[in-house]
């Protein structure tokens, strides 16, 4: 592998790549310490909360729900001071109503006319359990509405009328639940609800009706505070807590999001928003809002490395514009459902990019693009209904025969190294510690032969960003989620065949197809060196090819088997191409006479040579200034 000092260039070249990719991985993490921002002050709403119990926050929500049925006060005239034409809405008894199609079960509550859970009935979490996506313990989108001056209700503390009943649709059919918000006289503030069937988009609309007397006057805007807690859904935290983020799109701009590996990150809006989602590595909670959310809001996302009682929390604050003059309404929509990448785009907001298919460093912003030809291509496999174990492999084999042609020459240039190596041992013998003349001779010979010394590192750079591409795309592969093959009972998660309970080396468990990767990545190493007739010259570089799989394999063993799997089958494939060429599509002795007859007819050196050689000379005269 390692045969001169071009191939070492090379080689380092590739490593300098892929550890700047992992550098990159881990740096906004080793920055938090620094960056870390202090506690944020709470953002302030439209008007002043009329009770602690309107400003509950995350940890003391479940109190404020247990009270909020009753005011603090039986004083009646404390209750209409404090919620003013809602006094009459700040008690009452919870209902809830159920909602359905074929894909959804969504459960209302008139307390605060929310949903209350969303269960996915296509999809179990990873212990088989009902797929509840979320409830009102853990997700709340409340308004604050200004009584007074001073003071604002909030919505989820009170009771509204329901408008209708439970139902279930099917097909194209549709309809629709809404609850209000009464004020007397006919005045009320409404949210309302729309399910067609078989779809995870539902409609949301809201409506402020007659409410000119009851909020006061020079408001433009009503407070809205959206909060969820992920609960976690996979077998392995870490890597859905990698993939989960807090994403948005501003109005008709690009899709931003929130960092995802800083355990608290913020930011502010520039524009109207579209949309916002709540994204978790296999699911999303989306609120589209047709740039009706104005820019005046904050988001926010918090998690605690050591907590593994949840995934992360997001906050959403944003403003809602309101008109005193007019009745007020507004239609938004609902997507709770899967991260499936054509379901996504067939929306066509561009909530797609929420499934993260590279990385965000402009570096390697542009691996993003192979991705989405391998979602194409593994749609296209999908449709044959196959196992999708097998579907790797086809894949897996698609690949190695369109870089056939250039890992053929990669290895065919090998083997016209191998033959060159009697006359670069002599050339090293006769320069010793002489690099610059050894390299200058070494090139010459290069050029004498037609030999590229570079010529195998091509093809080694081209599959660098597939086994990127790859690295993103399996993790964020619903498809994948729960599909058994071999041994491993999820290709998304870990195949764990062997567990501990204290950590070693950071690891409790041990995956076999990581095993096999590394083992495969060995046998490889042993098949280029034997291959490299200089490898045992240069007693430095010869190990890093055995070292570097053993490494990979302590940060590979928690990825999804599906990942290391597809790894596992380019080590053997590559392992028999490799062989096959050797074996029988080399002829040593063919090229032997190529390269003598080469040397006989040397072709005219190429731009890039006479710089190389030109740039030598320049470092052999330093050299000699120096001494």
């Amino acid at each position: 592998m390692f045969k001169n000092k071009e191939s070492v260039i090379g080689w380092i070249l590739i490593a300098l790549l892929m550890f700047g990719w992992m550098y990159y991985q881990g740096q906004k993490a080793q920055e938090e310490a620094k960056n870390k921002p202090a506690p944020a002050a709470k953002t302030q709403t439209a008007a002043k909360p009329a009770s602690a119990d309107a400003m509950a926050t995350p940890a003391n929500a479940d109190a404020a729900a247990a009270t909020s049925a009753t005011p603090a006060t039986s004083d009646s005239a404390k209750t209409a001071s404090q919620y003013g034409a809602f006094a009459a809405a700040a008690t009452g008894e919870e209902k809830t109503f159920v909602i359905e199609n074929e894909v959804q079960k969504i459960t209302l509550t008139n307390k605060g006319g929310l949903i209350k859970s969303i269960e996915l009935k296509n999809y179990k979490t990873w212990d088989k359990k009902p797929m509840v996506l979320f409830t009102d313990k853990t997700n709340t989108l409340t308004y604050q509405i200004p009584v007074s001056y001073e003071s604002a209700v909030s919505t989820k503390d009170l009771f509204f009328e329901p408008v209708g009943s439970g139902f279930t649709v099917k097909g194209k059919d549709s309809a629709s639940i809404a609850f209000r918000l009464m004020a007397g006289d006919g005045k009320y503030f409404e949210q309302k609800y729309t399910l067609q069937g078989n779809n995870y988009l539902f409609g949301y609309d809201i409506a402020f009706v007659g409410l000119n007397g009851v909020i006061p006057q020079n408001f433009n805007a009503i407070n809205a505070e959206w909060q969820s807690t992920l609960t976690s859904l996979e077998k392995n935290l870490e890597i859905e807590r990698r993939y989960s983020a807090l994403y948005y799109r501003e109005n008709n701009g690009d899709v931003l999001h929130l960092d995802e590996d800083n355990e608290s990150d913020k930011s502010s809006f520039d524009k109207e928003v579209d949309w916002i989602s709540f994204k978790q590595q296999f699911f999303n909670t989306t609120l589209f809002s047709n740039g009706k959310i104005t820019k005046a809001g904050t988001i926010k996302s918090d998690f605690k490395k050591d907590d593994n009682n949840y995934v992360k929390k997001y906050v959403a604050n944003f403003n809602i514009p309101y008109s005193s003059a007019t009745n007020t309404a507004y239609h938004f929509q609902y997507f709770v459902g899967p991260n499936h990448y054509y379901t996504l785009s067939a929306l066509d907001r561009n909530v797609e990019d929420i499934i993260k298919l590279g990385p965000n460093f402009w570096m390697f912003s542009w691996i993003k693009y192979i991705t989405h030809v391998i979602i194409w291509v593994f749609s296209w496999f999908e449709n044959l209904h196959l196992n999708y174990g097998i579907i790797i492999l086809l894949l897996t084999l698609m690949l190695k025969v369109a870089l056939h042609p250039l890992t053929a020459k990669s290895i065919e240039s090998a083997a016209k190294m191998k033959i060159l190596a009697p006359e670069l041992t002599a050339l090293r013998e006769k320069y010793g510690e002489d690099q610059a003349r050894m390299g200058q001779e070494q090139m010459k010979l290069y050029t004498r032969a037609g030999v590229s010394p570079l010529g195998g590192c091509l093809p080694l750079l081209l599959q660098f960003p597939i086994l990127m591409a790859m690295y993103y795309f399996f993790p964020a592969s619903i498809e994948l989620r729960q599909e058994a093959f071999l041994w491993a009972t999820d290709l998304s998660s870990y195949d764990s065949v062997l567990n501990w309970a204290t950590p070693i080396l950071g690891q409790t468990h041990l995956s076999l197809f990581t095993v096999l990767m590394t083992a495969s990545s060995v046998v490889q190493a042993v098949m280029n060196n034997q291959m490299n007739a200089m490898g045992n010259q240069q007693p430095g570089m010869k190990y890093i090819p055995y070292v570097m799989p053993f490494m990979l394999m302590f940060m590979f063993n928690g990825f999804p088997a599906a990942l290391t799997y597809y790894y596992l089958l380019q080590n053997l494939l590559g392992v028999a191409h490799q062989w096959i060429t050797q074996k029988f599509l080399i002829d040593e002795n063919k090229l032997r006479a190529q390269i003598e007859e080469h040397k006989k007819n040397p072709k005219p050196k190429s731009g890039w040579q006479k710089k190389l050689e030109e740039m030598q000379k320049q470092n052999e005269a330093r050299a000699k200034q120096k001494k």
